[in-house]
Parts: structure tokens; sequence; C-alpha cells
């Protein structure tokens, strides 16, 4: 088998600058993640962390903190509180408990963001008055948002019932506000600067209560950049100089100094509990600390002088190569996990020091990073402003033979950049498509869709030329139709007849590309399915809005079928311009949706606990491969952690399919076993040997009812495709490409070392 493996697709990720999970009254946990280019991803942390969506970030944005609120009270009521029946109170909360949490964040902008988690679009935004905010807290029942901004000052914002309303600020004080967290009680808050201080302040007058200062050195000013606040009223505070210090909270006197870490530490988070302390920063390493129950052993107190009531140090582990600048602890799942400069997130699980079992998280969860137009032999890239397209290089042909089954063929071509496309970097794109015969480009952020026409130049460069005449027909129809500009995601059918449109409203255009030489782009049918609306566009009972997370269209671009956050999936004849069905919904929400190349009516749907099932959609049912084949214990899949990411048909072997995720491939047989003649598997095992010696990847053989076998050669995939009988293009990203961009890491010499 002949495979492209390109790493010319340079897609660096943002730091990572803040970590929250949302309160434990949401239903559904989920984890927001804030980057430095001001992207907030939100991940599903079941089933080894599974990516759903992400709210795009732009130029000179930055997410210095985020929170999530969710109001778990009723409002007063005033005189006619005790007059209201027991019952009522008690449904009017349960609807209240009900609703979606609200999704907040600040930057090194003076504005408090909110966000709608649906149509990733800004909801309502106030301004602090105050400079940069560089640190945001919600009390416990989620009706007040504090924020700490550049000035120096504390304000507080009413977030009850679904406002945003300023209240009051704080007395100011020397230095920014670099860090805050409320009492258990709500009655007061913890705040610590950038004056070698921490206070606590009374939360409903805004009066400084207690000042406590920590150590400097050589005269400079000591940043407190962490604070908690436990259940025992003790006070956690984290600085510049390493130092972990626990501090009493109703004198303000200083209980226990750690000297933690070798340079800043920079986030710590605690437990509900208040009995374990997680801490981090520049040198990388993640501290757990755990407070003294019960007599020690003779053997622990020879070691050191902890006495019962003090914090020791439990676990010491560094599982990032970089500044590691977020934590964040849900105790419902027992989790914690870190981000920081290096991209990655970490996450330890189970146990009460959640140690249990270690995930590293891909950095690259998005599915739609690369598109490829096999016809042209182009390759695009999708970064965060910028398009790139690549032309694949070409290689002399090699005869495989058991001499010679390691042979590297020479290359006679290069792969070829040809067209770079900036773009305005107002705001990040969301999605981008590349037509199948390479004339199209469609670039698409929360804002507007841009068509682009590509032409030859000399040299084999490519140009574009913007279809102005598409942007005023679509202008147009958003217009007449009161429906909102921009898109989550857009899809060329093969063949490039029509273009799909998801707009973050989640409504589904289908736009015809037949007459474009007469400047036609009429939007031919709308879908509102995804809105909770029928094809009637009447309201469906018991239905809501939700966020589209996956598409793809068939190869003879007869079918479209779209999958969202919450797991419904619906199927499209995009000829009849009807819906087809809703596919029945899987206990595990799906994570890969595919048609068939050869069989365009069978559509694969990849889940959470990667397993998968295969929908003949024009006969409504599983193909007879998937109901002989619905058991996957045993299988190669069970154990692999990453999510489904896509799949690869080779025109060769049609009854093969090739499943990837982010750290494997596997090669799935769509053959039933007991239809195998001996002969024919052991043909089948012949050719399966030839192309792991040619990939030279070590492949896995599992016993098991489904035939499969699954290489963990590559590394971080992008991307895997065929563009012709037995040539894979391969896309990946590897980890080290990505830290050879990053600055130095923290080192400090030892000595003798």
């Amino acid at each position: 088998m002949e495979v492209h493996r390109c790493r010319f697709v340079e897609f660096q990720p943002a730091a990572i600058n803040a970590l929250d999970f949302t309160p434990s009254t949401v239903k559904e946990t989920r984890l927001a993640v804030g980057r430095a280019d001001g992207s907030i991803e939100i991940w599903d942390p079941h089933n080894n962390f599974r990516f759903l969506k992400v709210i795009p970030g732009g130029k000179d944005l930055s997410v210095e903190s985020l929170v999530w609120a969710h109001q778990s009270v009723v409002s007063d009521l005033g005189d006619d509180e005790d007059d209201q029946d027991p019952e009522e109170k008690a449904k009017e909360l349960n609807e209240l408990l009900a609703q979606p949490p609200r999704l907040f964040s600040s930057g090194l902008s003076p504005y408090i963001v909110e966000w709608d988690p649906v149509s990733l679009t800004v909801k309502e935004t106030v301004d602090s008055n105050g400079g940069a905010v560089w640190c945001l807290a919600v009390n416990s029942t989620g009706t007040r948002l504090a924020a700490g901004c550049e000035d120096g000052r504390i304000r507080l914002f009413d977030i009850e019932d679904g406002r945003l309303d300023y209240m009051r600020s704080f007395a100011p004080q020397n230095g920014r506000v670099l860090s805050l967290a409320w009492g258990p009680e709500d009655d007061y808050i913890i705040s610590g600067g950038s004056d070698s201080a921490l206070r606590k302040w009374n939360a409903y007058t805004g009066e400084t209560l207690l000042r406590m200062t920590v150590d400097r050195a050589n005269g400079e000013p000591t940043l407190v950049w962490s604070v908690a606040a436990l259940k025992d009223n003790t006070f956690v505070s984290g600085d510049s100089l390493g130092n972990l210090m626990f501090w009493n909270g109703d004198r303000g006197t200083m209980k226990q100094t750690i000297k933690a870490h070798a340079a800043d530490i920079l986030t710590l988070t605690a437990n509900k509990e208040g009995t374990v302390v997680v801490t981090s920063g520049v040198d990388c390493k993640i501290m757990t600390y755990q407070k003294v129950e019960g007599n020690l052993s003779n053997k622990n107190k020879k070691k050191g002088t902890v006495s019962k009531g003090t914090w020791a140090n439990v676990r010491r582990r560094r599982n990032h190569w970089h500044d590691v600048r977020a934590l964040a602890i849900d105790d419902t799942n027992n989790i914690v996990v870190s981000g920081g400069v290096d991209v990655g997130l970490v996450a330890g699980v189970g146990g009460p020091l959640f140690v249990d079992r270690l995930i590293q998280v891909s950095p690259f969860p998005e599915k739609y990073i690369v598109s490829l137009a096999k016809a042209q032999n182009l390759v695009m890239g999708t970064f965060f402003n910028s398009i790139s397209l690549w032309r694949l290089g070409k290689a002399e042909d090699v005869e495989i033979s058991p001499a010679n089954n390691l042979a590297l063929p020479e290359l006679l071509e290069q792969h070829k950049k040809c067209l770079e496309l900036q773009l305005k970097p107002d705001c990040n794109i969301t999605s981008s498509s590349l037509s199948d015969d390479g004339q199209w480009i469609v670039v698409a952020d929360v804002e507007t869709v841009r068509l682009f026409q590509l032409y030859e130049m000399g040299d084999g460069q490519l140009a574009v030329k913007k279809m102005r005449t598409f942007d005023q027909a679509l202008a147009r129809y958003l217009a007449t139709n009161d429906v909102a500009a921009g898109a989550h995601h857009v899809l060329f059918t093969p063949g490039s007849n029509r273009l799909v449109i998801v707009t973050v409203e989640s409504r589904i255009l289908v736009v015809d590309m037949l007459h474009w030489k007469e400047d036609n782009f009429d939007v031919v049918r709308e879908f509102g399915h995804h809105r909770g609306l029928d094809s009637e566009g009447l309201q469906a009972k018991n239905s809501q809005v939700a966020t589209v997370i996956s598409i793809t269209a068939s190869s003879d671009g007869q079918w479209l079928a779209t999958g969202d956050d919450a797991n419904r999936i619906h199927v499209f004849n995009l000829d009849s311009l009807k819906h087809h069905i809703e596919l029945p919904h899987s206990h595990y929400i799906h994570t890969a949706l595919s048609f068939n190349d050869f069989r365009p009516n069978e559509l694969f749907v990849g889940l959470a606990n990667n397993e998968f099932h295969i929908y003949n959609v024009e006969k409504n049912r599983l193909t007879n491969w998937s109901k002989a084949h619905t058991d996957f214990t045993g299988t190669a899949l069970e154990r692999i952690r990453d999510n489904i990411k896509g799949v690869a048909y080779n025109p060769a072997e049609p009854k093969q399919m090739m499943i990837y995720g982010n750290t494997f491939l596997c090669l799935i047989q769509l053959t039933n076993n007991k239809d195998v003649s001996s002969t024919q598997q052991q043909q089948s095992d012949k050719r399966q040997k030839r192309k792991r010696d040619v990939a030279g990847g070590v492949v896995h053989q599992v016993k098991s009812p489904i035939q499969m076998q699954v290489s963990n050669r590559y590394q971080q995939i992008l991307f895997a495709g065929f563009k012709n009988d037995n040539s894979l293009v391969l896309i990946e990203r590897p980890r080290f490409s990505v830290l050879e961009k990053l600055p130095p890491s923290f080192y400090k010499s030892r000595y003798g070392a």
C-alpha cells in the first residue's frame, strides 16, 4: 500500500489558560477549556474525554478566566414567598435546575462575556470599567459573579434569573487582582493580588475584613496567583515564590507554609470537602496535598514533623512539558484536569487522589481540519484564520517482494504548497470545505460564509476569486427569512452540485451550485430538525435546539447525514430535498458519521465507547453485517482510549473500511466470518502481511467476532483518506512538532548534575 505520510499541515493549538467543570447541580457534566487565542472548547469528560464543540476566538483575544454558573435557588419572591405552595416551590426549583448552565469568560479587555453554548456566539457582554479582567468567580448558588480587575477593584455582578447586571465595587487595593474565591457560605470573598497580599472581603458590603501578607524576595512584590477557601474556613494561597500557604480564615494568621514548587504556583484547586489540594505552575510539576487526619505511623513520623491537622504532600507527578496554567476538579466523577503552555489536557481519574487512571487528551480533537480533492491531488488545511492548499507529490513505483518488503520509494515530485489564503483576523474559522473537483473553497465563521473560486496560475500555483454574487444571494435569503449569519459547518456534496451550510442557529441550508455561471446561488431548501422542528416547520414535542457537531454526504450526492450534541442523527434526501429519517438514539453519543464510498446508502455511526453501527438509510435498518456484529467485547477497539474520528475507504478493497482516531488506524473486514473460506482467509492474511510490512507498523490482531487489525504507528492523525486504489493520504501532526514551536520551559540546574 502506498502511504502519503504528510506533516505539512502545521496546525498549532494555543496554550490553555483556564479550565472549569460545570457545577454538580448540572445533570450532564461538561468541561470548558479556555485558550490563549480566545477559543473555548467544550468537552464531555466521560468515555476518556470526548470533544464536543468549540467557541471560536479571534485576533488579540485571550481567555484568562472562565466559569460556569448554574442557579440552584429560587429567587426571593418578597412578601408572598411564605404563602407559596411547597409543591409549586419544588416544581419551580426543578424547572430551574433543568435549565442549562451559563458560561462566562474574561480576558485582557475590560469586558465580561456570556456565551451561548448552542450557537457558540456572544450572548451578552458587560463592561467592568476597570481594565483587564484577570479572574472570575461564581458563588455556590450561581447568583453572583465576582470579577478581579486591573485597577485593583473587585466588581460584583448580579447573574440571578438570567441577568448580568453590575451591583457594586469593593474598596480598591494596590495592584491588580489576580485571583478570587468565594467562601463556602458565600458570605465572604478571598482575593490574591500583585501587592504581596491576600484579602478577605465582606461579600455584602465590599469592605476588607482581613489582610494577609506573603513573603517577599529582594524587595520585589510577590504575586498571589491563586487562592482557595476550604470548607473548614481555611484559606490556601499559591504565589510567585513557589510557596503554598495555609491560613486561619478567622484570624488571618498563617497556619503552615510549604515550599511546594521551584517557581511560581500559577494555579491551585481543592476538592469540595476541603481535604485535598492540587497545585502546579511554572516548574511543570503537579503536587497533591492531603490534610493529615488521625495519628501517623512511626515510619512517617521519622520522615518529618507532620502532625494532625497539617497538610502533607502525598503525590507528585510531571505530566506536562511546559508551564501548567490551569487546574480543575470534578468531585462528581473524581477527576482532576490540568493544562498549560504545552497545549494538551491531562486528566487523573478515580479515587480520592485522582490516581487510578491517567488520560492524555489529544490537542487535535477537531474532525474537519483537513479536506481532500482526490481528482486534483489537493489537500487543504484549515488554520485559525487562514487556508493552505498543497499538491501531493509523486513517488516511483516499488515492487513489493519478500526480499524487498521494506523499500522506501524515491520521491519524483515533492509535496508543494500552491495557495496560502489569509483571511481577516476578526473571527476564527469554524469550518471550511474543498470541492471534489478542486474548483471551490468555502470558508465560514460565526459571522459570515465566503465562497472562493480556484483557478490555475503559472508554475502550478493557484489563486482565488471571491464570489461576491454568492455573498449577495445568501445575504438576501438570510434577511428575508430572518436567519442569523455565520455557520458552524459547510460542506460540498460530491460532484460539487450543492453546498450545505449549517448556520449558528442549527438551520441546514442547501445551496444550488449548478447555475453559478449565471451568478445564481439559490437556497433550495432549509431544514430545521436540529432546532426541534418537524418537516412542516412546526415545533416537535420534547424537542430542543442543539449544536450540530457532525456532517457527511454520500458519494452519489443523494444523502446527507447530520448529528448534534443531543445525539440526534438526521438523514436527508438531497434528491427530493426532504427529511428522510431520524436514526434510533444510542446510549452512547456519536463521535463520527460517514457514508460508504461504494455503497452510498450505508451510513457508519461511530460511538463514544468505540463501538459502531452501519445503517442502510434507504431501507431504514441496520445492514446485515451490522446485525451480525453487535458484540464488540474483546475487540481491539474496545481497549483503545481515543475516540473514533473518521473512516477511509480503499477503492481496491470494497469489503474493508479503515477507522482512524488520533493515535490509531483500524482495518475492519466487512464480511461475515462464516462466509469466508479458509483459502480466502489465507489470501487475506497474506495481503495484510504485505501491507503491514510496507507500512512498517505494529498491527495487533485480536481474535473476536469482528475481523480487525489495529496499528499505532502513526500519532496525532488529523486526517486519513484514500485518493485511489491502495493509495492512502495520511496527515499527522506529531507531538514533538508542536512542542518545538514553544518557548523554552523552566529549568533549574542542580549541584553536581
